[in-house]
């Protein structure tokens, strides 16, 4: 493949400092200055040549680890899947890297290249090696250089909204890690999506979409282009939705979890269901009192709070959802059989 990386220097494990503060890893690159003023461009696949063979030569691999995958998080965006990564976070045992431009993007190349080259011969080889060397970046810790990652042996990989799409490809590349998908009430989520804010991403959809989209408008025999921007993104999460249910009954693995149901408050569901399903029961065995506390002290604030002058709003307490009636019917129209085979679950 031929693609060229950023690369810039930052501490990956600054999030275990606040959790909330730095729930992505845009909001901890962003505290570096390397990044913010002195990033550089090379080619990614010299560097993760370059990176194997420094990793082949073990002497040379003094205080330089790397991660297994331990546990992928999708989700359909605004679902609370970052209180997850937030309580994973606080755990010393892990490193959690969080909605990734890099990942997400070369997920979603070979559809990037359809839609805007119209390039039919997108090599799924070529971007599966992709995907492989930017975990294999992510995955490679320094204890010379950060101190947050001495007792550091998992990596869990939390994913951008849109990424589900592409839950089955990343999955096959790491069997052997659990994942997980949060979903939400449909109207409160296509409502969240549609705020003036946020609606950008997902009607971006509507001139990008992924393989999966462009198969549930050919299937509601609707034309992207031509329908509202709400029911774009109603068919948007719908795909999503879909994905994840069919990986979930093909695969039998997985976890489907509503946010209202078991994620919001849920500080036993996380406790002894949760955590233990991503592989830290031996972590929340070692003292279950203190895990509980940090998960009650996760759910109880809001994330990204840094720029906040007001500390009150710092402290979680609930909100309240305006749905209208374009909402209702765009969910109504493209979500209702999504919604109904995944409350069978």
């Amino acid at each position: 493949y031929d693609v060229d990386g950023d690369f810039c220097v930052f501490d990956p494990s600054l999030n275990k400092s606040d959790p909330a503060k730095y729930p992505t890893v845009q909001d901890v690159a962003g505290e570096s200055l390397h990044c913010g003023e002195h990033r550089y461009t090379m080619p990614l696949a010299e560097v993760a040549r370059a990176v194997r063979k420094q990793d082949g030569a073990s002497s040379k691999r003094i205080g330089v680890k790397r991660l297994p995958v331990s546990g992928l998080l999708f989700h359909e965006g605004y679902s609370g899947a970052g209180l997850l990564s937030n309580a994973l976070t606080t755990f010393d045992s892990t490193l959690v890297i969080s909605e990734h431009d890099a990942l997400s993007e070369a997920l979603a190349a070979c559809d990037t290249l359809q839609n805007r080259y119209k390039v039919d011969n997108c090599s799924s080889a070529k971007q599966q090696q992709l995907v492989r060397d930017i975990v294999t970046l992510l995955s490679r810790t320094s204890e010379t250089h950060m101190e947050n990652v001495r007792n550091v042996d998992k990596l869990y990989l939390k994913l951008q909204g849109t990424s589900a799409a592409y839950l089955p490809t990343l999955r096959s590349l790491y069997l052997s890690a659990p994942w997980l998908f949060v979903y939400r009430n449909a109207e409160h989520a296509l409502a969240k999506h549609m705020d003036r804010k946020r609606s950008k991403a997902c009607i971006k959809k509507r001139r990008n979409p992924s393989s999966a989209l462009s198969s549930k408008s050919k299937e509601n025999e609707v034309d992207l282009e031509t329908i509202t921007h709400h029911e774009v993104c109603a068919l948007h999460l719908a795909s999503l939705l879909g994905v994840a249910f069919h990986e979930h009954e093909e695969s039998h693995t997985g976890m489907l979890l509503s946010y209202d149901e078991h994620v919001k408050g849920n500080v036993d569901g996380f406790v002894d269901i949760i955590l233990p399903y991503l592989g830290l029961q031996n972590e929340i065995d070692a003292d279950p009192a203190a895990v509980r506390e940090r998960v009650e002290g996760i759910l109880s604030v809001r994330s990204n709070t840094s720029t906040r002058l007001n500390p009150e709003d710092h402290v979680w307490n609930g909100e309240t959802i305006e749905v209208s009636e374009e909402v209702e019917n765009a969910v109504k129209v493209f979500m209702s059989q999504e919604i109904e085979s995944i409350a069978r679950v």
